[in-house]
């Protein structure tokens, strides 16, 4: 990676944060930033995930950072991006870990347990996305992890060895340019399917939480918007925002 494209810092309150700000100030001064210039940190004071969640990490233990894009989308086509970025991830995962998931719409899965997550920030001008801040956290050398989190794994959990993130994220990006292609709106089908077939409990029966009550429902794939699709037991398809349907 071209180190002008590769910024560290070693504690940042969010990398999302950090690099937000300063791509609105290279907008001010006319100097745009690069296509997948990335800022990465050893510790984040409040790591964000999606919503009002937060994201717990060690010092130095594993990859907390945050990429810029500027995407070939229409803003209705947002979820495009998500599908080629956690993609992403998972092929880099797959390099050594022999299954890998992701559970819509912003979890990246081992069997029934997390071992990272995304969080995509768009910014939207007139008909189009202007730049896009993607966050990034995966769990690597990590082993110890607050009660408060559910279900926490990560790469040296399941491996048993210990690896150099730097040398993981410098990977991650060659993925991210090698696959930015599939952006295009030619490759979109490739991506959904692609999604799809990775797609935690895709065409499984489990119990999920809509509206306070518990009830069986399947995936069957996602809508234009990123929504997901839950059908029934009486073939019945309806879709579900972020907000709208609890796994169980």
């Amino acid at each position: 990676m071209k180190k002008k494209l590769f910024h560290f810092i070693d504690t940042t309150d969010s990398t999302n944060n950090f690099l937000k700000k300063l791509a609105e100030d290279k907008l001010l001064s006319n100097n745009n930033l690069p296509e997948f210039y990335t800022v990465y940190t050893a510790e984040q004071t409040h790591g964000r995930g999606q919503g009002t969640n937060t994201w717990e990490s060690s010092h130095g233990a594993n990859i907390l950072a945050s990429i810029y894009f500027t995407p070939p989308l229409p803003p209705v086509s947002q979820f495009i991006f998500n599908q080629y970025f956690s993609l992403a991830i998972r092929k880099l995962l797959l390099r050594y870990l022999p299954k890998v998931q992701i559970k819509w719409p912003n979890d990246i899965y081992v069997g029934s347990d997390k071992i990272g997550g995304i969080l995509i920030e768009h910014f939207l001008e007139g008909d189009c996305i202007s730049r896009t801040i993607a966050g990034i956290g995966i769990n690597v050398n990590q082993v110890q992890f607050s009660s408060s989190i559910p279900n926490p794994i990560s790469l040296k959990m399941i491996t048993e060895k210990n690896y150099d993130t730097k040398s993981l994220l410098e990977k991650f990006i060659d993925i991210l340019k090698q696959d930015y292609h599939l952006l295009n709106i030619q490759n979109h089908l490739i991506l959904k399917n692609e999604y799809l077939n990775a797609l935690y409990q895709y065409q499984e029966k489990h119990l999920y939480l809509i509206n306070g009550i518990e009830t069986m429902k399947i995936i069957t794939g996602i809508d234009l918007y990123g929504r997901l699709l839950l059908m029934d037991e009486k073939g019945n398809i309806s879709s579900f925002g972020l907000k709208e349907v609890k796994f169980l």
